[in-house]
């Protein structure tokens, strides 16, 4: 994150006696992000203010939008405005309150007040989230607080000491930040890694996008990707963006000994990261002396690279109805052509997709693997089998039980190779899922009233062979009773829960834990049974819903929201495939 978050502190409301002494304006909205459009210039310090006032005022003036850090710094002595990085981390939280002025208890006593008639003012809160440099979040909870020592500089009281990073309440980052991905690359530079952060919108989000990506991948994300981009040293600091929407993103260094995949690679990155940013319609991209071009076009448009993104197949909704396999598509249920839709042999758990159809036999203990028709069937021992997942590149996903822990195997050429699943050794695993674009899992375990969600990295090596699973990573997800786990986008889950009125409800939580800015379901009606007991979503730009409840009855949500029945009795193993 660069200098756009410099300007980021706690904003606290009117009863903790914040000041409103700066002008407000609205202005129309033209970022497409949905965030407020309230612009707001804060007051600089008064002369005589008290420490309390100075504290509030400091406090309040790191809500200025557009960013500038200027103001909030005016509040501090040069000393700490020389020192204070607000770049380094953002602080979430709500219910702020500011306690009145002590004597420091450091230094020598004066008669002042405490050490060189030096104050301290407390500021308690409850502790959200955190946002670090690059903008990934953290879910936080518990109270937290800072004490805050002022000085007398020329006579006016002054901060001494400033949070690291900076602060923000629950409202401003409601109101301006904005999730984006940052896209680096696998192992194998085959498929793009989306890296979910949060980022204040305006007129630096190009800049802030492109400062976060050059900073590379995080640890968490380390061992399954990389990054072709120069350092963050290299960048430019800032990315202009022109009135036809060309962003100019430079790099110091040249890039002209960079092979032509390099190029490639590192034009993807820039260009899946920018056409977040409403109203650019290209990127310029140059390294010294040196244009990338894409198609012979040094102006690349950010509708290119498409190759390395997720599969755009639209897929379908499949389950089991009278010992068939059905498929759902536009609100028709039929049969799967093949012996699969006349006999499914009693299947419990299907896996459809263009590559086959895999099948949990009775007892979950056999797999029985087909070609998309039926043909060509080989069998498959284990232990309680989970749900079969085909991934993107057409490779059947097996999870079962041994006295070790879940194993994962992958179904290569009719062979059965086990991967490396360690994360999952001390997980009782009882849900597993592969995000649409495979660089993802998830997985479920039971609580007494509930389940956790897990997410970590799929792993492959330079040559884009599977090798194991990265470590798994609790989803901090506050709804009650969660159950039937379902990817509704490379960084983003759904799920079925207990709503506050007591019925059921769709709900989703990106995989950070933050809450999506809309409902899964759009804000439509709610789900049209209590009994509701699974959940399948068919990815995309407007997700597909299906469900099914306990009475074998299959629903489908429409666009206006709602949920109609479809022609299906006995429905169970519903799931998603392509």
């Amino acid at each position: 994150m660069t200098g756009l978050l410099v300007v980021l502190a706690l904003a606290l409301s009117a009863c903790a006696g914040i000041p409103q002494t700066g002008p407000v304006t609205k202005v129309q909205d033209d970022t497409g992000l949905g965030e407020s459009t309230v612009r707001y210039l804060p007051a600089k310090p008064v002369q005589g203010a008290s420490p309390e006032q100075i504290v509030r005022g400091y406090l309040d003036a790191m809500l200025a939008f557009p960013a500038s850090s200027r103001t909030a710094a005016a509040f501090l002595t040069p000393e700490a405005a020389e020192e204070w990085n607000p770049t380094s981390r953002v602080g979430v939280y709500s219910k702020p309150v500011v306690s009145g002025r002590a004597p420091s208890t450091t230094g020598l006593d004066d008669p002042r007040g405490g050490p060189n008639g030096a104050v301290d003012v407390r500021l308690g809160f409850t502790d959200e989230a955190t946002l670090d440099r690059q903008g990934h979040y953290t879910p936080r909870s518990g109270g937290g607080s800072v004490t805050y020592t002022l000085e007398l500089v020329e006579g006016q009281w002054r901060i001494t000491n400033p949070q690291d990073g900076a602060l923000v309440n629950l409202k401003f980052f409601t109101d301006y930040f904005r999730p984006f991905n940052l896209f680096f690359f696998d192992r194998a530079g085959t498929r793009l890694v989306a890296d979910p952060v949060h980022l204040v919108v305006g007129d630096q989000l190009a800049t802030n996008l492109m400062a976060s990506l050059a900073r590379g991948p995080r640890p968490l994300i380390g061992p399954a990707s990389r990054t072709y981009l120069p350092p963050l040293s290299q960048l430019r600091p800032s990315v202009p963006v022109n009135r036809d929407g060309v962003a100019d993103v430079e790099f110091t260094d040249d890039l002209a000994e960079l092979s032509d995949s390099a190029r490639d690679h590192l034009s993807a990155q820039v260009v899946w990261t920018l056409r977040q940013v409403p109203d650019i319609t290209a990127a310029q991209i140059i390294g010294g002396a040196t244009p990338l071009t894409a198609g012979g076009r040094e102006v690349q448009p950010i509708s290119g690279w498409g190759g390395y993104g997720p599969s755009l197949a639209r897929g379908r909704g499949y389950a089991l109805s009278g010992n068939r396999v059905v498929e759902i598509e536009d609100g028709r249920v039929s049969r799967l052509s093949g012996s699969w839709g006349r006999d499914a042999r009693g299947a419990e758990l299907i896996g459809v997709s263009d590559a086959g159809v895999a099948g949990v036999l009775p007892g979950r203990d056999l797999v029985r693997v087909t070609d998309r028709s039926g043909a060509g069937a080989r069998q498959i021992a284990g232990t309680n089998f989970l749900t079969p997942q085909w991934d993107v590149d057409g490779t059947l996903w097996l999870v079962d039980a041994t006295s070790g822990g879940p194993r994962v195997r992958v179904v290569e050429g009719g062979r059965a190779r086990r991967l490396d699943a360690r994360p999952l050794r001390r997980l009782d695993v009882d849900s597993f899922s592969l995000s649409p674009d495979g660089t993802r899992y998830a997985v479920t375990t039971p609580t007494a009233r509930s389940h956790r969600v897990f997410v970590g990295m799929v792993l492959r090596d330079a040559k884009d062979r599977l090798v194991g699973l990265g470590e798994a990573q609790r989803v901090a997800i506050s709804a009650g009773n969660i159950r039937s786990v379902s990817w509704a986008s490379e960084t983003t889950i759904g799920f079925l829960a207990d709503s506050t009125s007591g019925g059921t409800t769709v709900d989703a939580v990106a995989i950070d834990g933050a809450e999506p800015p809309d409902d899964l379901d759009g804000g439509g009606a709610s789900l049209p049974t209590s009994s509701v007991n699974a959940l399948a979503i068919g990815p995309g730009e407007v997700p597909r819903l299906f469900a099914t409840d306990t009475r074998g009855r299959l629903w489908s949500q429409s666009p206006d929201g709602s949920w109609r029945p479809l022609q299906a009795t006995g429905v169970t193993g519903l799931t998603f495939g392509r």
